[in-house]
């Protein structure tokens, strides 16, 4: 984090992102319990429950964030940090961002060591090697998801209990404030343990 002002290029800032996540999915790895387990962060396809639920949370994230970053008039496409790609909407991956943890590894954390899934409630790996929910686990997932999607949490710089749904929202309409002039930086949400 303190070398981050630091960086002297776009590359530069996202070699440390790069190194901050393969720090972090170690990290992850450690805090699952049970019957599952998580070496490294898989996807395209994923290649065991755990990366497959991950998949799937960042997946429904990404949607939540596509959603509301049209419905404020932005280009999905246009992004700060993530490399423009065919078909990628950068904007949306780098909001996306400041909630991955707080939602989606946090959610996927609770289902393993709540023992609310088993091995039986995926597939076997596919001719790629993909592991996938079955039909009935992937309804309850969903249904996990949206109700941590309506759990509240604190937004930062409005200080009012919200349901993630909003600050997701919020964030979005924070981005354009600043883009706007309205505000000097964008204030991303910082999770505080």
């Amino acid at each position: 984090m303190d070398s981050l002002p630091q960086s002297e290029s776009m590359d530069a800032l996202r070699g440390y992102e790069g190194k901050a996540a393969t720090v972090y999915f170690q990290a992850l790895g450690s805090l699952f319990v049970g019957e599952f387990t998580f070496d490294k962060r898989t996807k395209r396809p994923p290649t065991d429950p755990i990366n497959s639920m991950l998949s799937l949370g960042y997946t429904l994230l990404s949607q939540n964030v596509f959603s509301f970053v049209q419905s404020v008039g932005l280009h999905t496409h246009f992004g700060n940090l993530h490399v423009p790609r065919d078909n990628h909407p950068a904007l949306v991956s780098d909001l996306m961002e400041e909630f991955r943890a707080q939602l989606v590894d946090s959610l996927v954390a609770y289902l393993v060591n709540s023992k609310i899934f088993s091995i039986e409630d995926f597939t076997n790996p596919d001719e790629r090697g993909g592991v996938y929910f079955q039909t009935h686990a992937l309804k309850k997932f969903l249904k996990h998801w949206e109700e941590k999607l309506q759990s509240e949490t604190t937004h930062p710089n409005t200080n009012q209990k919200v349901p993630f749904r909003r600050a997701i929202e919020l964030q979005v309409r924070e981005y354009v404030a600043c883009l706007v002039g309205e505000t000097e930086t964008y204030r991303p949400m910082i999770w505080k343990l």
